[in-house]
């Protein structure tokens, strides 16, 4: 595939640094070269209001449009992520999509906890590479936020953490050829301050050479009561473009700083019933001032595309990350009645983690006869060593209540040596065929990895391990007409298997891989301005099952046990009428729990997961004032299972948020001002686990954002 495009060359004034000043020189206009790139690599253009795009990458089939991709996936912008004003990642993904559900108002310090399709999903991949960064913090470098629903180990390859339900990948930001100097400053209520700088130039006479500075300063307290955030966030991405090759780096170093950590609470036994004790309002912070969290990440990344000729293009990455964590907490707090008495426990915790990832693969495009075929093959490999501390005061005991909370000061933990290392590796091979009949109305995708993992523990406090998997995948595309498709497959999602503890008659078992195997079907109709998405999934993962006979008063353990999760999903992004945007849909979920150990939950519902979610993100630019848009946001939910055994529950909630974004000219020089309520009538309300604490409290959130 070939394209066309024009070149300019931008020249920065040697008395400005950060813009460009209106005497700096004319961009040169240069003669149109030819460059060769790939459908497979280059990224799909986006839906009319430039929130969505019209595809994504699927890991091993790299980008795919979405009319031709036989899964469920929506992909978000680099503008959806400015005009929700840089929310942190799991606010982005689960804003509008009702597959998406992820619970707490943040505040963790740690992996947050998201659910696609009611399984996790946690793990982000950045450009296509595994394990390299949280994800958490770093939306100011993404150009695009790619989610693909449900297990995919074929496409991706197993991951470290065992999260199934879907994959997340990153896209980050690369120069323009025209120059980008942009400069937001933004507030959150009531004293949260931040600055981002976002800088593009390219240079040579060709625009061979980008480069993309981005940074980012925030600090203050938020919402929540005696919380402070402080993110500092510095990154570089270049690339370097000559004909048929394009090589790029990235380079990012993130500090994340909170005091005021969410570890929510836990019920002392007699309040696990309804109707719960009454949540406190959102802004109330359930644990202690001092409970405060340090995050620092550090990620470099190289990649090389080669598109060699119209029917084949190779790539191949490697990547470096280093994260360390210190951090004092309450995990463990205590909710003791329905006055609000809430034993506090303290802990202190330090981790160190070191990551190397690298992949490689290939397209190549054929004919035989009238079938054309699409060969996609990978190889992927990861490493992770990570060394911990967790350190628990023992006696240490104080009670706040949790409606009027006056915190104690914090108590003496020390600190012990970190472990021995842990390691983890990971590595696979993977092919993949797509068949095209008929002009490509009908499409077949066959795919097979290989996947070896094993782990190494150093501190001898579990067994090494070492097994392999192999996954299929079957998938297929029919094209009804040119704005409507059919789709179906089958997937299967890759978790490392346990080895058997001392508390079962098979102890020192190892147990294979499990797979998580996912059936679906689906439609997609895509108008041009719009697409619409339909689809019914049917998952199961095993679970870990306890025998009821006994060897020696103990049982076996084995993976008879499972999880079963049956649904169904609606979804529209884009532009439905003039002026009109949506992005929203409903989903309905029924997570069951089979063959359980205990019979008090079989058949029960799987903890935490609503069986019906709602959600809605909806844009009108008014006619009566040029460039202001406005904008609101609906998110409701049914109740959520809190035990094993459906005991209790979370009654179901629904919230609003309202926004406006206003585009104009000051001194010449282009502004957006974006200014959002969210949770508007301030509901308070529990969530699952409760462990993430209460709900996100109102916020006011408002940005300005000018374009030198």
């Amino acid at each position: 595939m070939r394209i066309s495009y024009l070149v300019g060359l931008s020249l920065l004034s040697a008395g400005s640094s950060w813009a460009q000043s209106s005497d700096a020189p004319p961009v040169t206009s240069l003669s149109t070269i030819e460059v060769k790139a790939s459908e497979y690599i280059d990224l799909p253009p986006a839906y009319e209001g430039n929130h969505v795009a019209t595809g994504g990458n699927l890991g091993l089939l790299g980008n795919r449009d979405v009319m031709n991709t036989p899964f469920s996936t929506i992909n978000y912008t680099s503008d959806y992520i400015e005009d929700l004003q840089g929310q942190e990642l799991r606010i982005l993904i689960s804003k509008n999509d009702p597959s998406v559900q992820t619970p707490g108002a943040g505040g963790t310090g740690g992996k947050d906890t998201m659910y696609i399709r009611g399984f996790r999903a946690g793990d982000v991949s950045l450009n296509g590479l595994q394990g390299l960064t949280s994800g958490r913090r770093v939306m100011a470098i993404a150009e695009r936020l790619e989610i693909l629903k449900g297990p995919s180990a074929v496409l991706n390859g197993m991951n470290a953490s065992n999260d199934v339900g879907g994959s997340i990948n990153l896209v980050s930001k690369r120069a323009t050829d025209d120059p980008i100097t942009n400069v937001t400053m933004s507030y959150i209520q009531p004293s949260q301050f931040g600055t981002h700088l976002d800088l593009g130039r390219r240079f040579g006479e060709a625009n061979e050479l980008g480069l993309r500075l981005n940074g980012v300063f925030k600090d203050g307290e938020g919402v929540v009561d005696h919380r402070t955030n402080r993110d500092k966030l510095i990154s570089l991405g270049a690339d370097y473009r000559l004909g048929s090759v394009k090589l790029s780096a990235d380079l990012y170093h993130l500090e994340e700083y909170i005091s005021g950590l969410n570890r929510g609470v836990r019920l002392a036994k007699g309040l696990d019933k309804n109707p719960l004790p009454t949540p406190p309002k959102g802004n109330v912070l359930l644990g202690v001032p001092w409970a405060a969290g340090l995050t620092r990440e550090t990620t470099a990344l190289v990649r090389a595309d080669w598109a060699a000729n119209d029917k084949l293009a190779v790539y191949g990455s490697a990547g470096y990350s280093k994260s360390e964590m210190s951090n004092y907490n309450t995990k463990g707090s205590t909710l003791l009645n329905e006055a609000g008495d809430l034993k506090l426990a303290a802990t202190r915790r330090n981790n160190t983690g070191y990551n190397l990832a690298a992949n490689s693969g290939l397209f190549y495009n054929f004919d035989t006869g009238s079938v054309h075929h699409t060969i996609s093959a990978g190889v992927d490999w990861n490493r992770k060593s990570s060394r911990s501390d967790n350190t628990s005061i023992k006696g240490w005991s104080e009670t706040i209540n949790i409606y009027d909370p006056d915190y104690p000061a914090r108590p003496y933990v020390p600190m012990n040596g970190l472990s021995a290392p842990n390691v983890s590796y990971l590595y696979s091979a993977a092919l993949a065929d797509t068949l095209s009949f008929a002009d490509g109305k009908y499409q077949l995708t066959l795919g097979l990895r290989q996947q070896w993992v094993s782990t190494k523990d150093k501190s001898g406090k579990s067994d090494n391990y070492s097994k392999n998997a192999l996954t299929p995948t079957i998938a297929g595309v029919w094209q009804l007409r040119d704005d409507w498709m059919l789709y179906a497959n089958y997937a299967e999602g890759l978790t490392q298997g346990m080895i058997v503890g001392d508390d079962y008659a098979n102890e020192g078992q190892i147990f294979a891989p499990q797979k998580t195997r996912q059936y679906e079907i689906g439609m997609k109709y895509d108008s041009g301005d719009y697409a619409l998405t339909a689809a019914l999934f049917d998952i199961t993962q095993p679970n870990s099952y306890e025998t009821p006979e006994r060897i020696n008063g103990k049982p076996n353990l084995s993976y008879d046990g499972r999880q079963r999760n049956r649904g169904v999903e609606v979804q529209v992004f884009g532009q439905i009428a003039t002026n009109w945007r949506l992005t929203g849909g409903i989903a309905y979920l029924d997570p069951k729990i089979r063959k359980a150990s205990n019979p008090d939950t079989e058949g029960r519902n799987a903890v935490g997961l609503s069986r019906w979610v709602a959600k809605a993100g909806i844009e009108w630019d008014t006619p009566f004032v040029q460039g202001l848009t406005l904008n609101a946001n609906l998110n409701s939910q049914s109740k959520q299972y809190a035990d094993a055994s459906n005991s209790y529950y979370m009654p179901g909630v629904t919230t609003y948020d309202l926004g406006m974004r206003y585009k104009t000219r000051f001194a010449g020089k282009e502004v957006t001002l974006r200014a959002s309520l969210e949770n508007v009538g301030n509901k308070a309300y529990w969530v699952v686990p409760l462990s993430n604490g209460q709900g996100s409290p109102r916020t006011f959130l408002a940005s300005a954002t000018m374009k030198f």
